[in-house]
């Protein structure tokens, strides 16, 4: 039998992802726009070119994530959904035909990982199992090499994820939206693609898969571990639980997703505010205070950020629980609280979820509190030391508070969203209808209206029927299932869908028109030879 070997896969190339890839995304010509991305500023060479970002790995490595993720999510499906933090296996779990049917002898080694399986004294356990593994090890061991790959391939990915984050960090100095966005885009998409994958981990048993698979190495190999054991032992137990290895992971870019979560606020705060996006036309073809003007010309650039406010807003939920120092920053606690209060879960994968506020109690509160006390130690010494106190007892009462606020006010907080959406959405459909003229010039203004509906959609599925934890006062949402907004808002969205179809010739067409008016600035930018535009 040929048993896995982690130095037979090629580390740093394509095919050790191709498993997790279409045949389109693993071939050579994908991503090829993202190849050569320039970035402007002093870390252009010294010869007056500009240093080149490989940018393709790094989108790459996005949809190696959802290949991860779709694997452990089918592992999770045949194993009938363990909890491998309480050790809790139900019958469909042992009769999956993935681990040997052994709960005793499973379960104690992983109970007591990280110790080797040989000092656990496994024949006082269940000498009659330990016997059966002996005798069958080369068939329960076949059955366990895919995910034990999967283990692997985790490894993996961490360490190439880290290094790219690292890359990108140390290479590009300005990361915001208005500035290098594609980057950014792809270096925050990366980085939430890989807080997921590991925060997904923590559902499947690794420390279970990886014990079973080490003492049946040790029965056929005559007592050797397993070549990879001690790498994937020092990596599982460093992610146990997933949070606290994140933490450790992305400190040394903590700064710098501190700084985009920052940015990004404004257009979050804008989101938020139904009011202000009604009144003032946000998403409205008709100019706000000129009304006998048709193409609204006020705001096009706020209106092109709310595009990406979900995206926005799982940066802010993932990014402040993986780097918690970055709370204690003056704006960041207004950002926050904002998303925190409006949210209950935190998606992880299709319907896979992990409860927001008892991960931020367990893993965010924690820190925020060791900062108040080094904080306050230092407090007759310096100014600085008394404002961060401040700062740090502010996120410590909005962190235990802001639970009890969204469950009184998360579900009115989305329903009037989706009244305003209703609405919004419902006037562009007849308007668009009437006057396709002017879809062409407010395109990003649909898209935006587009991208707050799905928002709002998605919100509503993921929360109907979801048990909270509980709440300090016994509290629970109660969110309508038979909402009438969200039927309205879908019909919308396939009206709009419709539409944008129909005249997406006139779109482009006026697309390219911008473009090439632009083109004189942008060669000038890139300092790129003059070629014609296509």
């Amino acid at each position: 039998m040929a048993h896995v070997s982690f130095k037979s896969k090629e580390v740093d190339s394509v095919p050790r992802w191709s498993e997790y890839l279409t045949a389109e995304e693993s071939s050579p010509s994908a991503s090829a726009s993202w190849r050569a991305t320039s970035v402007d500023g002093p870390q252009a060479s010294a010869s007056g070119g500009q240093r080149h970002l490989q940018m393709e790995p790094v989108v790459q490595l996005s949809k190696v994530a959802e290949g991860l993720l779709a694997k452990m999510y089918r592992l999770n499906s045949i194993l009938d959904y363990p909890d491998p933090n309480t050790h809790t296996f139900s019958d469909a779990f042992w009769k999956a035909g993935v681990m040997p049917n052994f709960p005793k002898i499973c379960t104690t080694m992983s109970k007591k990982f990280p110790e080797h399986p040989n000092k656990l004294q496994l024949e006082k356990v269940d000498k009659f199992a330990l016997d059966a593994l002996n005798e069958n090890a080369e068939g329960y061991m076949r059955n366990l090499e895919q995910w034990i790959m999967l283990l692997l391939d985790l490894l993996e990915f961490r360490e190439q994820v880290l290094r790219i984050i690292l890359d990108l960090s140390s290479t590009v100095i300005t990361l915001l939206p208005h500035q290098n966005s594609l980057i950014l885009h792809a270096f925050m998409d990366l980085i939430c693609s890989f807080v997921r994958v590991n925060l997904f981990s923590d559902k499947i048993p690794r420390k279970m898969i990886l014990q079973v698979y080490n003492i049946l190495h040790i029965m056929l190999k005559g007592g050797r571990d397993c070549e990879f054991y001690h790498r994937l032992v020092q990596f599982v137990d460093s992610y146990d639980p997933p949070v606290k290895g994140l933490h450790e992971d992305l400190n040394f870019v903590s700064p710098r997703i501190g700084e985009v979560l920052e940015a990004v606020g404004p257009i979050i705060f804008l989101s938020t505010d139904t009011k202000k996006l009604r009144n003032e036309g946000f998403l409205s073809p008709f100019h706000p205070r000129y009304p006998d003007i048709l193409t609204n010309s006020a705001h096009p650039m706020r209106a092109q950020d709310l595009a990406n406010v979900t995206s926005y807003r799982e940066w802010v939920l993932l990014g402040y629980l993986v780097c918690p120092d970055e709370l204690l920053r003056v704006t960041s606690i207004d950002v926050a609280m904002v998303v925190l209060k409006e949210n209950l879960v935190l998606p992880l994968f299709r319907d896979e979820y992990i409860l927001l506020h008892e991960n931020y109690q367990h893993y965010v509160l924690p820190k925020v509190l060791e900062s108040k006390r080094m904080a306050k130690s230092g407090r007759t010494k310096q100014k600085e030391s008394d404002m961060e106190y401040n700062i740090a007892k502010q996120v410590e009462k909005m962190l235990t508070e802001v639970h009890e606020q969204a469950l009184v006010a998360c579900d009115a907080i989305h329903h009037e969203r989706r009244i305003l959406l209703k609405q919004e959405v419902g006037r562009m459909v007849l308007f668009f209808t009437d006057q396709p003229s002017l879809l062409a010039p407010n395109i990003q203004m649909v898209f935006s209206a587009l991208a707050l509906a799905q928002c709002e959609v998605v919100w509503y599925f993921q929360h109907v029927g979801i048990a909270s934890s509980k709440s300090t006062r016994g509290r629970t949402v109660d969110i309508d299932a038979t909402d009438p907004t969200i039927g309205f808002i879908l019909d919308g969205m396939g009206k709009l869908c419709c539409l944008v179809r129909k005249y997406i010739a006139a779109i482009k067409g006026y697309a390219l028109s911008y473009l090439s008016s632009c083109a004189g600035r942008i060669r000038f930018l890139l300092g790129t030879p003059r070629h014609g535009c296509s």
